[in-house]
């Protein structure tokens, strides 16, 4: 009984450990994205309602996220598209994809504010920070 007590709390520290470290990164990117998003207007009744934005945006965007990266990949596979043409392919939807997350998450939250100006602009940025590396392997 001991034995299992003692595995069920090193599996639970170990899944906290997990979520803290998530949390702690989804919570960097959220100030840091709050902050860039301030100087276009953005607006927010606490911090923790950033996180929270970000969070449901991650969340909201992924599944068209994943369509955004695989597209220009899959483009490229083929040779329809060049190396580039998929760089640029994959920013630009990749921005389109997050600024539309952003949009539904705004109209939904009431604690926070986000002009059209702030969510394109971290779109962007966040799209050009996460850009996929598109080798010539076929």
């Amino acid at each position: 009984m001991k034995e299992r007590i003692k595995k069920l709390c090193t599996a639970a520290i170990a899944y906290g450990l997990i979520v803290g470290i998530i949390v702690a990164i989804v919570a960097m990117i959220a100030y840091f994205g709050g902050a860039v998003m301030k100087v276009f207007g953005f607006e927010y009744e606490s911090p923790g309602s950033i996180v929270l934005f970000f969070l449901f945006t991650a969340i909201a965007g992924f599944p068209a996220e994943t369509i955004a990266k695989a597209f220009p990949r899959a483009l490229l596979s083929l040779e329809k598209i060049t190396v580039r043409g998929a760089k640029v392919l994959f920013v630009i939807l990749d921005t389109a994809v997050t600024a539309v997350s952003m949009a539904i998450v705004d109209y939904f939250m009431d604690s926070v504010t986000a002009t059209d100006a702030s969510i394109l602009a971290i779109s962007l940025i966040l799209a050009l920070l996460s850009r996929e590396d598109f080798d010539e392997r076929e």
